[in-house]
């Protein structure tokens, strides 16, 4: 499954072909690299609408000389011809530009090309929309370069809180739909995963790479992410920077730094919670079901007006202790109600817990 077809990354695609769609040349932002098959993925549902160019920025390079000799060079340089003149000159109408290798560039030549889109956004307004040629511009870093100033023809996008976690869990569910897991192991695992990764694709990806005992423990593999990205516990947190959503959420590897790891825990449990407590009530249910006649004399003889079934776990730990249950039930009930209140408590389970839970 590519990160394109999830709902996030697909929205974030219509909004660009809406924009452009609409006669505005647009500049997408990322904070590191765009994900695998942007370029692709954009011009995919455009090539019938536009002549589709890919043009490289060179450095050192004018880019009003550049584009005049590369889409019309009949426009003579010696008219002393404006951008205007370009944006209407015949050769140049109807085409969608996409600007590349502006990562490759200096910051003054950057610049340039930022000012260039500027004041294209401005001269193009006089050519109607069906002939006007638009651009896409891609700006990657860390922190990526400011945009240009925004225009009726000419559209910003971040990709800021693109990916939500459903997108993510939607992706870990699909890749681990062939693992040879149990069905609550899985949802476990893709819970996991999704929890954890929160809003990065990439770490969604590495970890579902991953074994299944890192994908339920992953601080020290999310370490060596940090590690890998020159990041440390000092690292300002910033969308600009990678380190945190738009909305402030730290990425996976920036909070597995912490000493200790509070949120990167509070992930893990939070995904334990959502997938391992209803396993807890559902055994418990099971139980109850099958130990229903026994639990019901022992309420009757308590004068307990109270149906079995209404029992909870931490019940019957006590109940288990009368007679005709086993040394090994009331071992199994004792280990349930740890695992519930350790999770109600806050508190993640133990790897080997949580598996021996989930694949009961």
């Amino acid at each position: 499954m590519s990160v394109w077809t999830l709902p996030g990354p697909a929205r974030f695609l219509r909004r660009i072909e809406r924009a452009l769609r609409d006669g505005a040349s647009v500049v997408a932002r990322f904070p590191g690299e765009a994900p695998g098959g942007f370029r692709e993925r954009t011009l995919s549902a455009l090539y019938g609408s536009w002549n589709c160019t890919v043009f490289r920025a060179e450095p050192a390079e004018l880019p009003f000389e550049s584009l005049r000799e590369r889409f019309a060079p009949r426009l003579e340089s010696a008219w002393r011809a404006t951008l205007r003149d370009l944006c209407e000159h015949e050769e140049f109408h109807g085409r969608l530009i996409w600007l590349d290798g502006l990562g490759g560039l200096d910051r003054s030549d950057l610049l340039a090309w930022i000012n260039f889109l500027t004041d294209y956004a401005q001269a193009s307004r006089s050519v109607r929309e069906f002939e006007r040629t638009l651009f896409v511009a891609v700006l990657e870093g860390h922190p990526p370069a400011d945009p240009p100033r925004e225009d009726v023809t000419l559209r910003t996008h971040d990709w800021r809180d693109v990916v939500s976690e459903m997108d993510l869990l939607f992706l870990s569910y699909e890749r681990l739909w062939r693992r040879d897991v149990g069905t609550a192991m899985r949802l476990l695992l893709a819970t996991s995963v999704a929890r954890v990764a929160a809003w990065d694709p990439e770490v969604a990806e590495r970890l579902l790479d991953e074994k299944d005992y890192v994908i339920l423990d992953p601080c020290s593999m999310l370490r060596s992410v940090a590690s890998e990205k020159g990041w440390n516990s000092g690292t300002a947190a910033a969308w600009e920077l990678g380190t945190a959503s738009g909305n402030g959420t730290l990425h996976a590897a920036r909070a597995s730094l912490q000493e200790p790891p509070r949120e990167l825990r509070r992930r893990v449990w939070s995904a334990q919670v959502s997938v391992l407590l209803p396993l807890i009530d559902d055994w418990r249910r099971d139980f109850v079901s099958e130990h229903y006649g026994l639990l019901a004399v022992h309420l009757e003889r308590d004068e307990i007006p109270l149906d079995p079934l209404d029992l909870d776990v931490g019940d019957l730990t006590g109940m288990v202790q009368r007679p005709g249950f086993g040394g090994d039930t009331r071992r199994r009930v004792r280990l349930m109600n740890k695992w519930r209140n350790d999770l109600a408590h806050l508190k993640p389970l133990a790897v080997r817990d949580a598996r021996s839970l989930a694949d009961q």
